[in-house]
């Protein structure tokens, strides 16, 4: 007995009657009709499509019988294509070692030209055995080879009351304010007025500069100028007294004070030494021997000029010369000459003498507008032009602009330290002006030569509330 079975609409496959899909193609069957009969061949059914398809139950693909052979042409071109590319790829690559390659043709530029010269005969000449010369022998030269010096140790300075830096360093010998950030770096200081008194700083000594008219210890007995192995240290030099110029307890003060001091035989004429007094100045000097700054800086190579107009006679307002006290200098004097003895006859018109003329001081540091913590001291430096009288002394103001308060003190060194009680108590930055005068000992009223105000910042010593 038939049962009844759906038929699929797209490959009229028959299916049975509760399928949802087409076993065969997979196309939905939920509008098939039920049939009774037998199931056709699916061979005849896909050679002979369906007419009068409804496109509402599938793909219109499923239905055309040229699918598998369209498909067979794109698979079959695609493959042609690849052979095609690949042939072409080997073609290239192995073309060109397939070729012939042809021979190099050698450039002008190439051609070895070889022209074969025949090589000259050479004739002996006889020798005859005669009687041996004397040949002398070389005698090897000493070599002057120098003694290497032991690296000094640090010169080790108290702080005294007041002192500065630059005096530390003077007292080392240094001449030169370069070694400044070295001695800050080296002792741990915050900068240059981080001093307290009795601190001790380590300062490194100043490099030893070898004086071409240093007088060298005489060589010993049968040793002559090439003697071997001359050793060029301290123990070398001889301290020699200098006939009318430096006796030897002065090369002794010297060199305590500069230990790299060397005495020279004898100085050209026309040419003095110059001990430095304590607080003396360049300008001093130069007025003391009627010379110019450009005189002393020719003299003395080893010294610092600072922003000196070599063009003017004390070096310009801005000139500053660093002097210490025991230091010797080469000064212009006066050639002596033969002069008559004058026997005087109480007749005489007394010639006054000129006193010196005292400008006015040059302040040195803080710069204008420096900017200095609650921790830190202030020290102000300045620079003279001048000497002081007995009775004179350097009056050093300082104005509290923002509480309206006015200090001063006097002082005869070219240096003053704030005391703390100048220093606000009040936790904010506080805004300073400082002069430096010349005033009589204990009359502050008769102040003159008073350098042009300068100004810094101070924070008081209050501590900021959070």
């Amino acid at each position: 007995m038939a049962q009844a079975q759906k038929r699929c609409p797209i490959c009229e496959t028959y299916n049975p009657k509760k399928a949802a899909y087409c076993m065969n193609c997979g196309a939905s069957l939920a509008h098939a009709e039920l049939e009774l009969g037998t199931p056709k061949d699916s061979s005849a059914s896909r050679t002979s499509p369906t007419t009068g398809y409804d496109f509402r139950y599938g793909e219109t693909d499923l239905s055309e019988d040229g699918l598998s052979r369209k498909a067979q042409v794109y698979l079959a071109s695609l493959v042609g294509v690849l052979i095609v590319l690949v042939l072409g790829a080997l073609a290239y690559s192995f073309a060109p070692s397939l070729l012939p390659q042809p021979s190099p043709t050698p450039s002008p530029s190439q051609t070895l030209d070889i022209t074969l010269t025949p090589s000259a005969t050479l004739a002996l000449a006889t020798v005859t055995q005669g009687q041996p010369t004397d040949t002398p022998t070389p005698t090897p030269t000493e070599t002057f080879t120098p003694a290497p010096t032991e690296t000094p140790s640090p010169c080790v300075q108290v702080v005294g009351a007041g002192e500065g830096m630059l005096a530390l360093i003077s007292r080392c010998g240094h001449a030169s304010l370069d070694v400044i950030p070295l001695v800050v770096t080296l002792n741990g200081l915050n900068n240059e007025n981080d001093l307290r008194a009795n601190q001790t700083i380590l300062i490194p000594f100043p490099t030893p500069t070898f004086d071409p008219n240093s007088v060298p210890t005489a060589p010993p007995a049968g040793e002559g100028a090439s003697g071997a192995n001359i050793a060029l240290s301290d123990a070398s030099v001889q301290t020699v007294a200098l006939p009318g110029v430096l006796s030897e307890d002065d090369i002794r003060a010297t060199q305590a004070v500069n230990p790299f001091f060397l005495p020279t035989a004898t100085n050209p004429p026309g040419v003095g030494e110059h001990r430095v007094a304590f607080g003396q100045t360049i300008i001093e000097i130069i007025s003391l021997y009627q010379t110019n700054i450009d005189s002393i800086d020719k003299l003395n190579p080893q010294m610092d000029f600072f922003q000196c107009e070599m063009g003017q006679t004390f070096g310009g307002p801005a000139c500053v010369v660093p002097l210490f006290e025991g230091q010797l200098i080469r000064v212009p004097v006066p050639t002596p000459t033969p002069t008559f003895t004058f026997t005087p006859n109480g007749s005489e018109t007394p010639t006054p003498t000129p006193t010196p003329t005292v400008n006015a001081p040059s302040l040195s540091s803080p710069s204008n507008r420096a900017y200095f913590r609650r921790d830190e001291r202030v020290t102000l430096r300045w620079t003279a032009t001048g000497t002081l009288g007995l009775d004179e002394t350097y009056l050093v103001t300082v104005q509290n602009l923002t509480e309206g308060l006015a200090f001063s003190a006097e002082t005869r060194d070219l240096s003053y330290i704030l005391p703390p009680q100048w220093q606000s108590d009040r936790p904010a930055q506080v805004e300073y002006v400082w002069t430096v005068g010349i005033a009589t000992q204990g009359n502050p009223q008769s102040a003159r030569y008073t350098t042009l105000p300068s100004s810094f910042t101070w924070e008081g010593r209050g501590e900021p509330t959070p």
